[in-house]
């Protein structure tokens, strides 16, 4: 979890890879960021921002000292495959590349207008 400097607050969720799309976590699909305003008219309300990759969570959402760069870990991406021949996951290269954690960053425009939600 981490607050913005406008005192809203950010979460990822983890759902284990056995649990993720089973009851009762179905309606949830992948792990994800989520938004819960401190304050204006969707104050308290969760809004998912982002999904994880698939077999993935996000992790350590983080924050610049000016608020206008959030970074996020991609954590153990298609831990559920049972082989090499048989990726679930092929983040962030995609195509037939082997999933990798990583680091992601999310800055611009987009960001300022959500923190402002």
């Amino acid at each position: 979890m981490a607050f913005d400097p406008k005192g809203n607050l950010w979460f990822t969720s983890d759902i284990s890879g056995s649990s993720i799309n089973k009851a009762p976590y179905t309606a949830f699909q992948n792990n994800g960021l989520f938004l819960v305003p401190s304050s204006g008219e969707r104050a308290g309300e969760v809004i998912q921002i982002a999904s994880a990759p698939t077999d993935a969570e996000l992790t350590g959402p983080f924050f610049s000292a000016d608020g206008k760069t959030l970074f996020l870990s991609v954590q153990h991406p298609g831990e559920l495959s049972t082989s090499m021949s048989e990726l679930t996951s092929h983040w962030p290269e995609g195509g037939a590349a082997i999933p990798k954690p990583s680091v992601v960053v999310i800055q611009g425009p987009l960001l300022d207008t959500i923190s402002a939600v």
